[in-house]
């Protein structure tokens, strides 16, 4: 099993197969947390493709899936609407 940080360094490279690895990993958790927090089916799903795709267009921002949650969730705080 590869860790977190080898997938964020394939990622970076643009390898489809790290991202898909990483969202198997975290997918479910990360759903539990936003259904949790936010109790909007819609906006849970929306936010959750938000993070993913932040991955997949900037791996290098944060060095790991937690520092895109917490961005994630600060988004979510501070706003109604829901993340695009």
């Amino acid at each position: 099993m590869r860790t977190d940080t080898e997938l964020f360094k394939q990622i970076e490279l643009k390898n489809k197969q790290a991202l898909e690895a990483l969202y198997d990993r975290y997918e479910k958790s990360l759903y539990l947390l936003l259904t949790r927090m936010l109790n909007d089916e819609k906006r849970v799903q929306l936010t959750l493709r938000q993070i993913f795709q932040d991955v997949w267009t900037s791996p290098n921002q944060y060095p790991s899936i937690h520092g895109y949650l917490i961005k994630a969730v600060k988004q979510v705080r501070s706003q109604r609407e829901p993340i695009h």
